[in-house]
């Protein structure tokens, strides 16, 4: 079973989400829960996205590329289908493109689960 501290690397890859973060697991109801929480880092980076602040997605995609290299198929399943769904979710409800995601997805690991997340949810593709 997963825990917060598996996707860890993710949120250190994005310090404006800290605060967000710490309020968030302050909420009494909180339980650490990745397939709920990870939800409110999707929400934060298309509201970054929004604002057109995009400069810290350079870095969590590379670690999205790192976790993902090393990743067993639950925590694959948690930040593809979990926190990549949610951002192109989010992203569409909002009216927020998603080009500057796909520029700043780099690395092999990342840019193939953006790509086959983004088709998944175009109906391209079966699967991601």
């Amino acid at each position: 079973m997963l825990t917060d501290d598996d996707w860890e690397p993710l949120r250190a890859a994005v310090p404006s989400f800290a605060e967000r973060w710490r309020a968030f697991v302050a909420q009494p109801w909180y339980e650490s829960d990745p397939t709920y929480a990870v939800s409110e880092l999707a929400r934060h980076l298309v509201d970054e996205a929004a604002a057109g602040r995009t400069s810290e997605f350079p870095d969590f995609f590379h670690a999205l590329d790192v976790l993902l290299a090393g990743a067993s198929d639950e925590l694959c399943d948690l930040v593809t289908i979990g926190l990549l769904e949610d951002v192109v979710h989010e992203a569409d409800d909002r009216g927020v493109k998603l080009t500057t995601f796909e520029r700043a997805a780099k690395g092999s690991h990342a840019k193939k689960a953006w790509t086959a997340v983004v088709k998944f949810m175009r109906g391209e593709t079966r699967s991601p």
